[in-house]
C-alpha cells in the first residue's frame, strides 16, 4: 500500500469504529494553509508545542482528534508517516487499535449478552479475538476474519455468554460479516479493544505459581486499580525466570501482548528489552533481554510445547520487543 493510500484508509478506518461521541476526527497535510477554524486550531496547538511557534502549515502530515470539554478543546495528533512506518512492519493491527483506544469513550457492561440480531450495532460490544496458531486455524476454518503475525493468527469471534464458570464464544466467518458493511480490520480493532475493557492484562512472576492465581494482583497499567504487579529488577531469579503475561479472565490470555501500549509499558517496567515465548494460547512468558540467552529460550520453548495439548500450543517461535523500533520482531 502507497503512503498516501494508506493516509486515506487510516482515516476512515477510525470513523468506521464509532469509537468515541463529540469527537471530529480528521487528516491535515503538511504545507497547507487551511481556513477551518477546528484545523487553524489543531495547526497552531501543534506548531506551538513542537516547534515553539504559532506557524500557518504543518511540517508533516497530522492525523487529529479533538473535542471540547468544560468549554476547552481537549485534542490528540499522531504523525501519519511513523504509523505508516509502523504498518509497514506489523499491519494494521499494530496501528488501529493503538489509535482508537486513545479517542474510545465508551464503557461496556462487562457481562452484556448479545443484543438478538445479525447486524454490526447488535453485536459490536460482543465480538472478542482469539489467539491460535496458524496452522491449527487454516484446519478449522476456511473463511474467518483474522489478523496474521508470524506463525500465530488473532480471530474473529463472538461472544455468546459469559459468567464466572463459562465463557462461550462462536466464530465469525464472512457469510456473516460480509453483511456489516465493514472493513475486516475495522472489526477486528473493536473486538480487540472489547478484549481489553472485559479482560485487562496482568502480570506475574514465574517464579511463583501462587502469585499467578491472585484475583486482585498482577496490576501494571496506568489507571487501573488493584494489587501491582511485583518485578523486582534488582532480583536476577525474576528475570532468569520471567513473566507470565495473561489476562483477568486466563482464557486465551496471549491476547494481551497486542493490547494498545502493553508492549510499550512492559519494556518501560522492565527497563529493557524483551523476549517473548507464546507457547500457550492462555499466556505469554516475558523475558528481560539482559537476564536471558536465547539459546536457553529456545530449549524452554521445546520444553513447553513438549507439555501442552495440541489445541494449547500457539507457537515455537521467538520474539523480541524492540523499543527503539516500537516493534515486536522474530529472532
Amino acid at each position: 500500500m502507497t503512503y498516501e493510500a494508506f493516509k486515506k484508509q487510516l482515516y476512515h478506518s477510525l470513523l468506521e469504529l464509532d469509537t468515541a461521541e463529540k469527537i471530529e476526527i480528521g487528516i491535515l497535510e503538511k504545507g497547507i494553509e487551511y481556513q477551518e477554524d477546528a484545523a487553524k486550531r489543531v495547526i497552531r496547538a501543534v506548531n506551538l508545542s513542537d516547534h515553539g511557534k504559532e506557524e500557518g502549515r504543518l511540517r508533516a502530515d497530522l492525523l487529529y482528534a479533538i473535542w471540547e470539554k468544560g468549554g476547552y478543546d481537549c485534542m490528540l495528533y499522531w504523525p501519519v508517516r511513523q504509523y505508516f512506518e509502523r504498518y509497514k512492519a506489523e499491519g494494521w493491527q499494530g496501528v488501529l487499535p493503538e489509535l482508537a483506544a486513545a479517542v474510545t469513550c465508551e464503557r461496556r457492561e462487562k457481562d452484556a449478552l448479545p443484543a438478538p440480531g445479525n447486524t454490526y450495532a447488535q453485536n459490536r460490544a460482543n465480538l472478542i479475538l482469539r489467539p491460535f496458531s496458524a496452522e491449527r486455524f487454516r484446519a478449522e476454518s476456511c473463511d474467518g476474519v483474522y489478523w496474521k503475525m508470524g506463525d500465530i493468527v488473532l480471530a474473529l469471534y463472538l461472544l455468546v455468554y459469559e459468567d464466572y464458570e463459562n465463557y462461550i464464544t462462536m466464530k465469525l466467518e464472512r457469510g456473516i460479516t460480509g453483511n456489516w458493511g465493514k472493513r475486516d480490520d475495522v472489526l477486528l480493532t473493536g473486538a480487540l479493544l472489547n478484549c481489553f475493557s472485559r479482560m485487562p492484562p496482568r502480570l506475574y512472576p514465574a517464579q511463583n505459581e501462587l502469585i499467578y492465581y491472585d484475583e486482585k494482583g498482577g496490576v501494571f497499567m496506568p489507571g487501573e486499580e488493584g494489587i501491582p504487579a511485583v518485578i523486582d529488577l534488582r532480583d536476577p531469579l525474576q528475570g532468569i525466570l520471567g513473566y507470565r503475561l495473561t489476562t483477568t479472565r486466563r482464557l486465551n490470555g496471549a491476547i494481551a501482548i497486542f493490547y494498545p501500549g502493553v508492549r510499550e509499558r512492559l519494556a518501560q517496567l522492565l527497563k529493557d528489552d524483551f523476549y517473548v515465548i507464546f507457547s500457550c494460547v492462555n499466556e505469554v512468558l516475558i523475558f528481560p533481554v539482559r537476564r536471558k540467552h536465547l539459546s536457553e529460550l529456545r530449549e524452554e520453548v521445546l520444553h513447553r510445547v513438549a507439555l501442552l495439548e495440541a489445541k494449547a500450543r500457539l507457537s515455537e517461535k521467538i520474539y523480541r520487543y524492540v523499543q527503539v523500533r516500537g516493534e515486536l520482531m522474530e529472532v
